[in-house]
């Protein structure tokens, strides 16, 4: 019987820090741009003359980051198939430790942006290596909640770092915006030291030829005490060794022979949709130029950082939501749930701010609970349940390239929406917001017409849910209701009865 161990338990949340370390990372240095005294030590003025450099240069800052992370990303899947799953979780913290130091000590534009590519290298191998880890020592039926938990640790690092914004906002001189970034140093030292006692994936030992290790560290990570025969990590086992044995007999593949593979192209696609989709909701402009929208709504400096933290508050608490229900509602209605409600929510705040922004009316007050109600449906239906399905769809031997695909959707969705943002606020206010709610619009129809449910499968048993050969079962799929197609699976792979929502072939 599936049982979530305790430690399997610890070792996802050990792995939660490297998730907290990204969201920190992307949140600390909007708290920076809210500090006057960043901008004059820097030898830039908000207001008047030069106020269109200082924007230009806060663009590249924002971009900057996503920059390193497009490299790190590149590099993520190099590194984890030959090296394992751990060793992208060190190199990411080396990185993301010089780049925290270095921004924390800059003393110019320059320094700055190299540091916070640096940085960006750290957390972009990072961002896919958590999700994988986690999926790949998960039971099927708790790996929504366990890989879920990713994206709540992002959220409470976004919160850890607008709450540190606020704390040092009245330090003086320039403790206040240093001291928020070297706090950053802490967490991929933490992590550095977590990942010495991590054991490594057993997906990716028995790929390697550690099979006996792999075997050991299953039973560990999913021991049952009522369980003295380890029944399920054995079986659990079985199905790993079978399926990866049938795909490695087709070879490796670069990514490129991959994607002429029209079941694996679906599922990189997909992936790349999933993740881009992340950014393209509007709530990473919300987050980076929170000081920018609230001042525009009327509030002080002060105020400004004090809503951002709010509003962060609720991203990790909405995460930890959005973890929970996972497993019990389903990928697909996760998804087209929270896409929904944030449109509706976006729909609310650009018609409140055209009219109020500016002001301190009851209007403008009202544009801010739609801005707090898109974080909130956007963390119980996105954020959790992108990461989960973009982890999960990969087979064994192309789910580090799979994975970092998929992340490049978020990571030049994310250099895109960052570098237009700053003009766009400036030049056209309120209907930059337009463009999100379009964007919404056209991932609510994504998911409906592409995504296929993968609510309950083990990695391996995912392979059918893409048209792909599952070794022990003979999969017939017969039409169901629209858009739901059936898998009777055989005895020799134990799976009973499969069902899951089908979608046409790309």
């Amino acid at each position: 019987m599936e049982k979530k161990s305790r430690y399997n338990l610890l070792i996802v949340l050990a792995a939660c820090v490297g998730s907290f370390l990204y969201g920190n990372a992307i949140s600390i240095f909007a708290t920076t741009l809210g500090k006057p005294q960043f901008f004059t030590y820097m030898g830039l003025d908000v207001v008047g003359p030069g106020a269109d450099f200082a924007n230009s240069m806060t663009a590249v800052w924002n971009c900057m980051l996503y920059v390193g992370a497009v490299i790190g990303g590149i590099s993520y899947s190099f590194v984890s198939d030959r090296f394992g799953r751990k060793t992208p979780m060190v190199v990411g913290c080396v990185f993301a430790f010089i780049g925290s130091a270095l921004q924390a000590g800059c003393v110019n534009i320059a320094m700055c942006a190299v540091s916070r590519v640096i940085d960006g290298v750290g957390i972009g191998m990072l961002l896919p290596a958590i999700p994988l880890y986690q999926a790949e020592v998960a039971p099927p039926h708790s790996r929504g909640l366990l890989v879920g938990l990713h994206g709540s640790a992002l959220g409470f690092g976004n919160m850890f770092a607008q709450w540190m914004g606020c704390a040092f906002f009245y330090a003086g001189g320039q403790v206040a915006w240093r001291a928020p970034l070297a706090i950053q140093c802490l967490w991929p030292a933490i992590l550095f030291g977590l990942t010495l006692v991590m054991p490594e994936s057993p997906r990716w030992l028995y790929a390697h030829g550690h099979e006996e290790r792999a075997l050991k560290t299953l039973i560990k990570l999913h021991k049952d005490k009522n369980d003295d025969s380890d029944t399920f990590a054995r079986h659990e086992f079985s199905i790993i060794k079978a399926q990866t044995d049938l795909d490695m007999e087709k070879g490796m593949m670069t990514t490129w022979q991959a994607l002429k593979i029209s079941s694996v192209r679906k599922r990189f696609i997909i992936g790349f949709l999933a993740m881009m989709g992340t950014q393209c909701s509007g709530l990473l402009v919300l987050l980076t130029y929170s000081p920018t929208i609230y001042e525009g709504l009327g509030f002080s400096p002060f105020m400004t950082n004090v809503m951002a933290a709010i509003w962060s508050t609720f991203n990790g608490l909405g995460n930890l939501g959005g973890a929970v229900i996972a497993d019990r509602v389903g990928r697909r209605r996760q998804l087209i749930s929270g896409y929904a409600g944030v449109l509706v929510c976006l729909i609310g705040a650009t018609v409140l701010t055209k009219l109020y922004a500016g002001t301190a009316s009851a209007g403008s007050k009202a544009a801010v609970f739609f801005i707090f109600g898109i974080i909130v449906l956007y963390t119980l239906g996105i954020e959790a349940a992108s990461f989960v399905y973009a982890s999960e769809i990969f087979p064994t031997q192309l789910r580090a390239q799979g994975v970092a695909f998929s992340m490049q959707g978020l990571f030049l969705s994310s250099i895109l929406w960052t570098a237009v943002a700053a003009p766009a606020f400036k030049n056209i206010g309120w209907r930059f917001y337009c463009v999100f709610i379009a964007t919404d619009v056209m991932m609510i129809l994504t998911v409906y017409f592409l995504f296929p449910e993968t609510k309950g499968y083990t990695l391996e048993q995912l392979s059918a849910v893409f048209g792909d050969e599952v070794v022990g079962d003979d999969v017939d799929e017969q039409p169901a209701e629209k858009g739901t197609e059936t898998i009777e699976a055989g005895e020799k792979g134990d799976l009973s009865h499969i069902e899951y929502d089908g979608t046409k072939s790309l």
